[in-house]
């Protein structure tokens, strides 16, 4: 079984991503190494919070995505969606599509949705899906602990909320923004920092 670490970067920016655009559904790349069975998410890629669906902007956004986890020599991972409905936990079609091209090639991904009730407490608000055991079968909804996924700081969420509190997710930028605005870096999200 695969055991995964998640960094404080890639905490941070996929809470700021949701933050930034609570009333939208927030579709991001989690992206990382993996040495033997052990995968460590180094930091996520904000991607989109208008396109979510299967669309040449989510395709665009993702080749160029890929571009640049080979250029810092790390791998797709996953991905991380935040639902627009507060009680809303489930995976969206378009984004089990979008995992299932991911698994072709890594099938270690994991799909993590953020539970938007826990996002405001100190706890990790992280549901990991796990990939299907049959390729017809939904995405599984499973507990951090059951999955072997593990926050590399625990005091993570806390030190997320407190940036959301300074209004830092304003800082963060995704491949949406980037389409309106070429300035936007989406990519690296230099501004954003733990």
């Amino acid at each position: 079984m695969v055991d995964y670490s998640i960094a404080s970067l890639a905490y941070l920016k996929l809470v700021l991503h949701a933050a930034k655009f609570p009333s939208s559904t927030c579709v991001g790349l989690l992206i990382g190494t993996v040495a033997g069975s052990s995968c460590t998410i180094t930091d996520a890629v904000p991607l989109l919070h208008h396109w979510t669906n299967l669309s040449p902007m989510a395709e665009a956004g993702l080749g160029l995505a890929e571009l640049y986890a080979k250029q810092q020599q790390l791998v797709f991972l996953g991905l991380y969606v935040a639902n627009e409905r507060l009680g809303n936990q489930a995976v969206p079609n378009g984004a089990q599509k979008m995992a299932e091209a991911i698994r072709r090639d890594r099938p270690e991904a994991v799909v993590l949705v953020v539970d938007n009730e826990k996002l405001a407490s100190n706890e990790p608000a992280l549901i990991p899906y796990l990939p299907p055991k049959s390729p017809s079968a939904a995405w599984q909804p499973t507990t951090l602990s059951s999955a072997r996924i593990s926050l590399a700081d625990s005091s993570a969420p806390t030190k997320a909320l407190e940036q959301v509190r300074q209004g830092r997710h304003k800082l963060l930028g995704d491949f949406d923004e980037h389409l309106e605005d070429v300035r936007v870096d989406w990519l690296r999200n230099a501004a954003v920092s733990v």
